[in-house]
C-alpha cells in the first residue's frame, strides 16, 4: 500500500511524516517521549529521521479501524467522485 512511499527515500523526517500521515510533530515528538511510537529513529541535529520501511510497518499495526480499508494518499479522488469505490 505504501510501497511508493518507501521507494522514495531511506527515512523520513517528522515533516514528512506530518504532510503525508496526517500525525502532528508534536503527537511524533509525545509518541517518542513516552516510548510510545515507532521504536526506531535517528536524531541528526536538530532533525528526526525515521526509517520508513519501519515506520509503516508500525503505522500498519497501529491503525484504530483494522476492518476499514485505509487509502493511500495521493489518491485521484474529487468532490465529485467520492463516495465512488
Amino acid at each position: 500500500m505504501f510501497e511508493d512511499w518507501i521507494k522514495q527515500k531511506q527515512t523520513a523526517t517528522d515533516i514528512d511524516i506530518e504532510n503525508d500521515f496526517q500525525i502532528p510533530r508534536n503527537t511524533l515528538k509525545k509518541w517518542r517521549l513516552a516510548n510510545q511510537g515507532p521504536k526506531i529513529y535517528f536524531r541528526l541535529n536538530d532533525k528526526i529521521l525515521y526509517p520508513r520501511v519501519e515506520f509503516v510497518e508500525w503505522f500498519m499495526q497501529h491503525i484504530k479501524n483494522k476492518k476499514a480499508t485505509v487509502v493511500p494518499f495521493g489518491s485521484n479522488r474529487t468532490k465529485e467522485n467520492i463516495s465512488e469505490k
